[in-house]
Parts: structure tokens; sequence; C-alpha cells
């Protein structure tokens, strides 16, 4: 076999072929990554990038697709995932896969456990041997630690450790810091620096543009299922690479900001609120704090990952408990104790996840959109499907959701479609205040560019937003004002000026 010492290139993906029966998914895209580089791959959702990456894992086997495969400049043909981990490929997925009852080292070691009887297990043994191999990769996690008390950000290491230990000659990485705060990504990129040093090779798929600069020695750029351009660091521009993305100039990406009148009607209220910790049920997890919410202001929740910002949301919405503490909604009282009473309330609310929590994925665009809203379209317990159609067209059309067909099955749209059908389902409620989880998580900057433009627009006609985002750049462009929040007590307010990026992470931290 190839050494990855004698040849320019640890992967090359030549004119790459796939389609799902008359729908192309990718026309002779071609990917060449040079060996010891952090190589940066980016698209807009259904680009093609998933789909490459599903042939290079062999989750689409040789035959399922035309083109050539070569590792080390050895021609492949891998017909299981299995099988591409034995031709030297490693994927870490987005999703955090790891086996919580076992410890940092049973999970690294997990796909030796079995292959010979005559191997006697010894936890001594083995928690040295991984612990050498933390080591000497410069990974900052403990062996016998249990993986149930690690953090996520803990965990996305782990899974790259238990990659790294089966010597891959490419590693790919799947939006690694789509739910990291920047402290845990700049943690991350330095173990990726850190590898590259040592010569490893990484492929690190993102939808973020300052990932990239920042990070990668080359970029490749797919778009509609093809090979727009593959740049050296030399040649990166962003406005180009966001061009080649888009197909287009994207312009402004964050809308202007409306200034809010001073005599701006207060509609939503909290005073003295306390929030309950849905893990330690009784115990609180953001203390008291009160605020004043005004027609068609954006108020931003900011701090850190754990800080309390979601658990705030979800008890709004009713999905977690308030220990405490008074909530007025257009100067009346109100006790939002479950889902349905908040909803009818005028209280609107899109999930951080909406995989999990947010979408049915065995149903088409019209059933999510009214899935919140049922009772609007049934008679009698008859639904009225005539009527739930033209609703659901509606607001796909005003958030020009793609494909318009609102029979198309949910998970065939693209992430920034999918949220923006999730957006749509919140909204049919027509709430007066509307609260968003995350809501550019995991999609393209052409689509946060649009969902930036529907919250604004939102604000415009009156509607109170609270937002959470972990992109502080995000936040600060959107908001009027920013509660900050740290170690589950609002420590300060600040308003959403663009170059407070550096104070907004310093109260994030607890260091105002």
């Amino acid at each position: 076999m190839s050494s990855l010492s004698s040849t320019t290139y640890a992967l090359e993906m030549i004119r790459i072929n796939k389609s799902f029966g008359p729908v192309i998914a990718l026309d002779d895209v071609s990917l060449k990554v040079k060996v010891g580089t952090v190589h940066g791959l980016i698209g807009q959702n259904g680009a093609g990038k998933s789909t490459l990456m599903k042939i290079l894992s062999g989750i689409y086997p040789d035959g399922e697709f035309a083109g050539e495969i070569k590792v080390a400049g050895e021609n492949v043909k891998m017909s299981s995932p299995l099988d591409a981990q034995i031709r030297g490929i490693a994927i870490v997925p987005q999703e955090i896969t790891v086996a919580d009852s076992l410890t940092v080292a049973e999970n690294i070691l997990l796909s030796e456990f079995g292959i010979s009887p005559r191997i006697v297990y010894s936890k001594k043994k083995n928690s040295q041997k991984i612990t050498e191999f933390l080591t000497a990769n410069e990974i900052p996690l403990n062996a016998d630690q249990l993986v149930s008390e690690l953090s996520l950000h803990k965990k996305q290491i782990l899974m790259i450790a238990s990659a790294l230990y089966k010597a891959p000659k490419v590693l790919v990485l799947d939006e690694p810091t789509s739910s990291l705060t920047s402290d845990e990504i700049e943690n991350l990129f330095s173990i990726v620096r850190n590898l590259r040093k040592r010569g490893f090779t990484t492929v690190f798929i993102t939808h973020k543009l300052p990932e990239i600069l920042e990070l990668c020695d080359a970029v490749s750029i797919l778009r509609d299922g093809k090979t727009v351009r593959t740049s050296e660091r030399s040649e990166f521009d962003a406005n180009q690479l966001v061009s080649d993305m888009i197909g287009r100039k994207l312009g402004d990406l964050y809308p202007a900001k409306t200034e809010l009148p001073k005599n701006a009607k207060v509609i939503f209220s909290a005073r003295d609120l306390v929030v309950e910790n849905p893990r330690k049920p009784g115990e609180k997890m953001v203390s008291a704090f009160s605020f004043d919410l005004h027609a068609g202001e954006i108020l931003g929740l900011g701090g850190l990952v754990g800080s309390g910002r979601t658990e705030i949301l979800r008890a709004l919405y009713g999905d977690n408990r308030v220990l405490a503490g008074k909530l007025e909604l257009e100067g009346k009282e109100i006790s939002s104790t479950n889902i349905p009473s908040a909803i009818n309330s005028g209280i609107g609310y899109v999930t951080e996840d909406r995989k999990l929590e947010g979408l049915f994925f065995n149903l088409e665009i019209r059933s999510n959109a009214t899935a919140s809203i049922l009772d609007k379209f049934t008679r009698l317990g008859v639904l009225q499907k005539r009527k739930e159609k033209v609703v659901a067209k509606e607001i796909s059309e005003s958030l020009a959701v793609k494909p318009q067909d609102i029979f198309e099955m949910i998970g065939n749209l693209s992430g920034g479609n999918q949220q923006k059908v999730l957006i749509g389902k919140g909204l049919l409620a027509k709430p007066v205040i509307f609260m968003l989880d995350e809501p550019t998580k995991g999609v393209d900057i052409a689509s946060k560019a649009e969902i930036y433009r529907i919250v604004s627009d939102l604000a415009k006609q009156g509607v109170g937003i609270i937002l959470v985002s972990s992109e502080f750049p995000e936040l600060l462009a959107l908001s009027h004002r920013i509660l900050v929040f740290s170690g589950g007590a609002m420590i300060g307010e600040m308003t959403g000026d663009s170059t407070k990026e550096q104070d907004l992470m310093m109260m994030a931290i607890g260091q105002s």
C-alpha cells in the first residue's frame, strides 16, 4: 500500500457522479486534499456535501456512483463504512454518538472489544494505554472519566480521539462547531492545528466562513452538486467565497436595525422569575431576574452554553417549570403552565433542535407547518384539508420555502428550508412574542440572511422577539438590547452594538 510520504494527496475524489432517480445530486465533483493540510469543504445546504461524504464513508458503496477515489495515491473501492475505515477514512459526524455509561478509554477502545476471545480485558492496562495516546496527541481528556460527566464539547473531542486512535489517513470533521461556544471552538482549533503539525490530514466541513478563513489551508466550494472552486489559502477572499457559494453577491448579511421609539409599548414583562433546572427537579437553573419586552423589540439573551438561556425560553413556553415570579402579557397576568396555554396566550417558540423536537420528518411540509394549531383546521373532529392546504401554502410562499410544493416530505428539504418551515409553524399561531433559540444553527450563509430578514420584518410588524444565539456577532447585529447570563444569573444588560463582541464575551464568562 502506498504511504502518505510518497504522494502529494492524502485523498482524491475524481469526477464523482451520483443521482437519485432523475435528481442529479453530484455532477462531476472532484476533491483533492493535500497531505498534512486542513482542507475546508463548504456550500449551502443541498450543495452535495453530505452525499459526497456518504460516498467517501462507504454508506453509498462502490457501484452506486460513478467516479474514482484514491487514498494515499491508491485506487480504492469501498463497499461499506467498515471498509472505508480499513482504507484509512475516519468521519466524525455532527451528531454526538458516544456511550455515556462507559469511560473515555472504553469508548476509544470499543472497536477492539470482542475481536478475540483470548484477549483478557484489563481496565488498568487499557487506561494506561489510552492515557499515553491522549498525552501524545495533546487531547485534553481523562481516560478514566465517565463519559456521562463530560460536556457536549468534551464528548465531541472524544469522538475525534476515537477516530484518531484508528490512525486514519484522512480525518473528516462534519460541522464540528455547530453547538460550541467561542472558547470551545478555539480549543477545538488548537487540537486540529496540532494534528496538522504532526502530519495529519483533515477535511473540515462547516457553514461558518470565518472558520475557513482562520483554520484552513485550502477550501473547495460545492454548489448545486458541482465543484465551483478550489482555492489555496493565499487566494482566499471572503466576498468571493460567499459569491461562489450562493451564485450571486450576497450584499449586507444583516438587515438594517430599526430604532425603537422611546415610547414603545411594553408587551411582555417578567418579574423575579426563577427557572427550574430540568435535570434536577426542584432546584433552580436560573436565579431571580426581571425584564420588559417592547413591541417591535429584538431582545437577545447572551451567555455561554449552560448559562440558562434555553431553559428560560422553555419556561416561558410552558415546557420548563417556573419556580417563582410573575409574568404579564399585554398587561394581563399569565401562567404558562403548559405549551397549549402558552400558544393560546400569544407566545411562539422555535426550538434549537429541529430534528429532535421541531419537525416531523415522516410528514410533508403542509402537515409540519400546521401541526401546532391543528385544532384550527378541524371541525367536529374532522380535518379540513382544503383550509389547511391554503394556510400552509401562504406561509410557505411568504417565507420563500423551497421547494414550494407543500406536499414535499420535510426530510427532502435542505437545512435552511427546514428551518424556515419550523419558523412558519410558530408564526401560524400569530404570536405576540416570538422566541427563537439558535434560529440559524446548521444552515448555510444564504439561508441565514433570509432568516435574519424574517426576524427583522417580524419586529417591524410589532412582534416582540426574544433571541438566543451562540454566535455573538449575530446576536449583536440583530438585537436592540442583550441580557447577559452567566452561571444561571443575569449579570448585566448591553445594547446590541456590533463593536461590543469582546465586552459581551467578558460578561458571559463572568468578568464584567
